[in-house]
């Protein structure tokens, strides 16, 4: 399978350290460092809770913990950064040219990812996929059971046994849980729609058993977890040896084809290039080479 010959992660394998600082300098920056702003200071340099937002991981609620531990970690880098320039560190040539080359390779994965890679990514058809999945289907036979289920989970079990009772009726099992979800008396907890299990993914083993004994459409009694009260509705059983079902491994194809896709589109990328600039290649070939033994 192709890979990509270009990464942010290994970009900030090989420079942690500068990838943090160079980030949350340039979020302060751009930020007005108010009192009621300022999380942590090293000195003149100051950390702010945009900055922190900024380098959370795509955290939407930050916890006191979380905003903790990222200026605690700001600080170490601060006084280590600090200390370094202190010592002269900062001007030294082959520092230097390591900061070149970490803005070379993040300029790089930039580009990349915006003029080749998330052009593949969202150019991918279903019929694409269905056509790949129907090619390899020898590549995606199931290893072990499986199990494709709608559940809700219901915090009392009058509430799970009542909506059983409307889901086997006139209004069935889609409209009852649109009608149930819209409740203030009998509010789902959760809800998920056509997931595929195995049997390790599917807790508490309870559920698996029931799971397995539903024919297809067939509504479960409610089941006691630890969670609330579950009631499983079968979408169909795989076992272990048959095809996978292709929406189960959908995402796997998909990521798949994006793979040769991007592969493919880097190579033209580079050939579009190489016709735009003038390149000079000054080594002989290996045949030039023997020739002049």
């Amino acid at each position: 399978m192709p890979t990509q010959l270009f990464s942010e992660e290994g970009v900030s394998s090989r420079f942690p350290l500068f990838i943090f600082i160079i980030t949350l300098f340039a979020a302060g920056c751009t930020q007005e460092q108010t009192a009621e702003n300022v999380v942590a200071r090293v000195n003149n340099q100051t950390l702010t809770m945009e900055m922190v937002r900024a380098n959370s991981n795509g955290i939407d609620q930050l916890t006191q913990d979380d905003i903790r531990q990222i200026a605690n970690r700001w600080i170490t880098n601060e006084l280590l950064y600090q200390e370094a320039q202190q010592r002269g560190y900062d001007a030294a040539e082959h520092i230097q040219r390591k900061i070149s080359e970490a803005k070379k390779q993040l300029c790089i994965s930039e580009l990349l990812e915006n003029e080749v890679y998330s052009l593949a990514e969202s150019s991918i058809r279903s019929d694409e996929i269905a056509t790949y999945f129907q090619i390899h289907s020898s590549e995606f036979t199931l290893q072990e059971n499986l199990v494709k289920l709608s559940i809700v989970i219901f915090q009392s079990l009058e509430a799970a046994n009542q909506f059983r009772e409307v889901s086997l009726g006139e209004l069935g099992w889609n409209n009852s849980v649109a009608q149930f979800r819209s409740s203030s008396a009998n509010p789902i907890m959760s809800f998920r729609d056509s997931v595929f299990f195995t049997q390790s993914a599917l807790y508490p083993p309870e559920l698996w058993k029931v799971a397995n004994a539903l024919g297809m459409f067939e509504v479960s009694f409610p089941v006691k977890t630890s969670v609330g009260f579950v009631v499983i509705r079968s979408l169909g059983q795989f076992k272990s040896g048959m095809p996978s079902p292709l929406q189960n491994v959908e995402p796997e194809i998909r990521s798949r084809l994006a793979m040769e896709l991007r592969q493919q589109r880097y190579q033209q990328f580079i050939q579009t290039l190489r016709n735009r600039y003038t390149v000079q290649l000054m080594i002989a070939n290996q045949d030039s080479l023997a020739q002049h033994e």
